[in-house]
């Protein structure tokens, strides 16, 4: 394989594509190439910026709210996932992350004269799964085509892509958005989808500005890529964050890409635009490469708010291309203003038309989907649903259990132990379980505290046998190794719940025996019910401070403290 003699190759071409030296001059000039240059017509503050908010109108539709009224922002998100596949899309050179520079490239990677691209089977498969999972349209003949540009990390001066007829439309996601920036409990949004389509990455740029240079690293040229294009359809950056978590989580689960978004293999171009609301749609700015989930939702709306106040100071926002800095939790400009590029697509004469077939005969020249179909796991969503159904989870709950597989297999080994309270026990799972399960380094299901000794536990509160500091107490000594049986634990440390009405009784009198000022004023006649409330949450303050709140069941206690406070005569 040529990639096992990679220095002879780079070192006889390393002046057409591995090292580029200019002088600072052109490196400054030439944006187009590398994009170092911020500039703005207009001047906005960190003051200014903030002061937009978000809010709701009466249906329930998201706005931003300025000096000068509301606006509407409209978004559209396009995510390149790299597919999870041993070798590149049309070479068998490894596709692998952290490689030495340059060492997984191929004759074809590197765009040497007379090599040709070879599909690779698997990248075909993944991208059928994933657009089944999605809702999508697969088109059962697919073509490739040539996009024609200039970067320095594409060798052969296009991008093997499909522009005339990608290999599925149509489809939606639909995700849970749990935002309380939002001022909503919890709802499903859901986007459509435009296409998914299959590519091939580019190399990797490296940009020394001191030194006035680009390396390039061609390890990541010609890795497999879908590309999934989103409807303009999400109205915040909360629900682009949640949307391409939902994302995440659905290629994970197909094992069609790793999705870790450090490592870029998931990247998302995020168009933005803003509007009146009713009026057509404004100029869209794209937002490229946004590499985590949080630098989406925070990039987003930074650009919204900054194309308002361009708006409102009379400016014009320009179609053009931008990226997030993280550190300044800005947008910043890529490139200027530019007419529309002319990527001269072609049909790739080295590729064949896609063809699928749909049944149960086996041609070695076309990929089944059939069996595709059939290997499909349960979707997150319905995972969501599951628990929503069954067990009565709220949409926040259920969602947390989703984004961690661990903490949701813990959670079903709960179930055979008969929890008295579902929603309890998720809670404990996604708190006390997963902070230990963190702190510990260990799987979730590999801590101390199992299933069956976390369900007791809660049992017991619901029994109104312990309370819930005794519940904390118990589950913090059995994590730090206490080998008793919980009831065990509860008995010997003495956590059970007093229900002597005699004791209750003596407490409530000795809180109002020594409290006599505050008693005064909460049986005084012409006292309003507002402060008589303030005084009896005062009451209850002292009450909280006391050891003995801990043995008795305080619903018990109020019903009888309320009593004696109405029958006191101090």
């Amino acid at each position: 394989h040529f990639y096992k003699r990679k220095l002879f190759l780079f070192n006889s071409c390393s002046r057409i594509m591995l090292l580029l030296n200019f002088n600072s001059k052109v490196f400054r000039v030439d944006k187009r190439l590398f994009c170092t240059q911020i500039s703005s017509k207009f001047s906005h503050n960190d003051q200014e910026i903030a002061d937009i908010k978000t809010v709701l109108d009466k249906k329930g539709n998201i706005l931003r709210k300025s000096s000068s009224g509301l606006w509407e922002s409209v978004i559209g998100l396009e995510v390149h996932a790299q597919i999870n596949a041993k070798t590149k899309m049309f070479s068998s050179a490894p596709h692998e992350y952290n490689c030495p520079v340059n060492s997984n490239v191929s004759y074809f990677d590197a765009s040497i004269p007379g090599t040709l691209p070879v599909l690779n089977r698997r990248c075909v498969e993944a991208g059928v799964l994933t657009s089944m999972a999605l809702g999508c349209n697969i088109n059962m003949t697919s073509f490739f085509d040539r996009k024609h540009y200039f970067y320095a990390d594409l060798p052969a001066g296009y991008q093997i892509t499909q522009q005339r007829r990608p290999l599925a439309v149509g489809g939606s996601l639909a995700f849970p958005v749990v935002d309380t920036a939002l001022g909503k409990e919890g709802y499903q949004g859901t986007s459509d989808i435009v296409q998914l389509q299959l590519e091939q990455d580019s190399g990797k740029s490296l940009h020394d500005t001191e030194g006035s240079r680009s390396l390039i690293d061609l390890n990541r040229c010609g890795a497999g890529l879908m590309e999934i294009v989103f409807g303009p359809d999400l109205r915040h950056g909360g629900e682009a964050a949640a949307l391409v978590k939902e994302l995440v989580l659905v290629l994970e689960k197909l094992d069609t890409c790793k999705a870790r978004m450090e490592q870029g293999e998931l990247r998302v171009d995020a168009n933005i635009s803003v509007r009146r609301q009713g009026e057509e749609l404004g100029v869209r700015t794209e937002v490229k490469n946004l590499n985590s989930v949080r630098s989406v939702a925070r990039a987003i709306e930074y650009e919204v708010a900054r194309q308002v106040m361009v708006l409102e100071q009379g400016g014009v926002v320009e179609n053009e291309t931008r990226s997030f800095d993280f550190g300044l939790n800005k947008t910043i400009t890529m490139r200027d203003k530019e007419a529309k590029q002319d990527y001269r697509f072609m049909p790739e004469p080295n590729l064949p038309p896609l063809r699928l077939c749909d049944d149960n005969s086996e041609q070695q020249d076309m990929i089944n989907i059939s069996p595709i179909r059939s290997s499909m796991p349960e979707l997150p969503a319905q995972v969501r649903a599951r628990l929503s159904e069954m067990y009565g989870l709220s949409i926040g709950a259920a969602s947390q259990l989703v984004e961690w597989p661990q903490l949701l297999d813990y959670f079903f080994q709960c179930v055979p132990f008969s929890p008295t309270s579902y929603k309890e026990v998720s809670v404990l799972v996604t708190s006390k379980v997963q902070e230990n399960s963190i702190q510990a380094g260990l799987p979730a299901l590999e801590i101390i505290l199992k299933p069956a000794a976390l369900v007791e536990i809660s049992n017991m509160r619901q029994a109104k046998e312990i309370s819930y500091g005794a519940m904390q107490q118990v589950m913090e000594m059995v994590l730090k190794g206490d080998t008793r049986e919980v009831r065990d634990i509860v008995k010997e440390e003495d956590l059970f719940f007093i229900n002597d009405s005699d004791y209750i009784e003596k407490f409530a009198q000795d809180i109002i025996s020594d409290n006599t000022e505050l008693v005064k004023k909460y049986r005084k006649d012409v006292i309003s019910k507002k402060k008589q409330e303030r005084v009896y949450k005062s009451l209850l303050a002292v009450v909280s401070k006391d050891p003995r709140v801990e043995r008795v069941d305080m619903a018990t206690f109020v019903q009888i403290f309320k009593k004696l406070l109405g029958e006191s005569k101090i």
